[in-house]
């Protein structure tokens, strides 16, 4: 009978439908950060596999994870995982295969319509009867359609947004370190990452969080960027040197920026960014939709069922 350790933070619909659609046969047993450090080791020691929801693998469980033939991740990252270790341990990391592409990639646009037309500004002040300000008139309001937009990462999300995009006709172009043939399909041009700051409207972050993409956006790049442009981070705060944003915005060196991850998570609430017109921020909730939630869990389980009938799992990632 496979062992499942479930390491869930606060996902309870991802719960429930794990309980609900797990193989017949398999055991999950769930822990969360309230979960004593024994009982872990304990159930660590036990597990087949672990199923990682909103929450980190740490060192001590694959450590302690004598019989863990792979470490399932419900997420599109894995920064929260210690790839040399579990390399060194021989244990497979997957992500979650592109469960939650389609909806980070929607919200990635949402955030670009509303801080194209400053929605947020909009619907306070029309909720608080303070009609059509001067900031909103249209002279500050802009259209993506026909627009540049810069895609940083064109994995299953990247590539999926550039899809989306066909319909506002834009110039698309994006980096990566491999050729995204299912970008290309939609028209989009691969070219470095200078390039695309210098040319783009808009530059949308989709990359991982590793070494190198670590503060991959920083001052210098801030600086390569037209002073009319916006930035969007849907992937991990710190692939952008939050320090160097807040001063690019203040000095208009950019014209705005639409973030749903931070550097420091949850969002401190003195942070800049939180006061700034400029700037449209969510609560690192773009991967989170009703529709992604079983495409994660079953993709989660049939990769386990894989693994637990002698195939090789899919959606490895490896320490870059």
């Amino acid at each position: 009978m496979p062992n499942v350790l479930v390491l869930s933070g606060p996902a309870l619909p991802l719960l429930k439908m794990a309980e609900e659609m797990k193989p017949d046969g398999y055991e999950l047993n769930v822990c969360t950060s309230e979960t004593a450090s024994d009982e872990v080791e304990r159930l660590s020691n036990e597990a087949d596999f672990v199923l990682a929801f909103g929450h980190g693998v740490s060192e001590d469980i694959l450590r302690a994870g004598r019989k863990l033939k792979l470490v399932q991740l419900c997420s599109a990252g894995y920064d929260g995982v210690n790839l040399r270790v579990a390399g060194e341990l021989g244990i497979p990391v997957a992500n979650n295969g592109g469960a939650n592409a389609i909806p980070v990639a929607e919200f990635a646009m949402t955030l670009i319509l509303a801080c194209h037309r400053h929605l947020p500004i909009a619907h306070n002040d029309t909720r608080a009867d303070a009609w059509m300000r001067p900031e909103i008139d249209g002279y500050d309001s802009y259209e993506l359609f026909g627009k540049t937009v810069g895609i940083v990462g064109a994995g299953r999300i990247g590539s999926t947004l550039a899809g989306l995009l066909r319909g506002f006709e834009t110039t698309t172009l994006y980096t990566d370190l491999v050729r995204s043939e299912k970008a290309e399909s939609y028209g989009a041009k691969r070219v470095d990452l200078d390039e695309l700051l210098m040319e783009s409207d808009v530059v949308s972050l989709h990359t991982s969080l590793n070494s190198t993409s670590r503060k991959l956006i920083g001052a210098r790049e801030l600086g390569l960027m037209k002073k009319s442009a916006l930035l969007v981070n849907t992937c991990r705060g710190p692939v952008v040197d939050e320090a160097a944003l807040i001063e690019a915005l203040r000095n208009k060196e950019i014209w705005g920026a639409g973030l749903d991850v931070f550097e420091i998570e949850p969002v401190e609430a003195d942070n800049p960014l939180l006061s700034m017109d400029n700037v449209v921020v969510g609560p690192h909730v773009a991967g989170k939709s009703w529709e992604s939630y079983p495409r994660r869990v079953d993709f989660a389980f049939s990769n386990m069922q894989r693994v637990w009938h002698g195939e090789a799992p899919e959606s490895v990632v490896t320490e870059e």
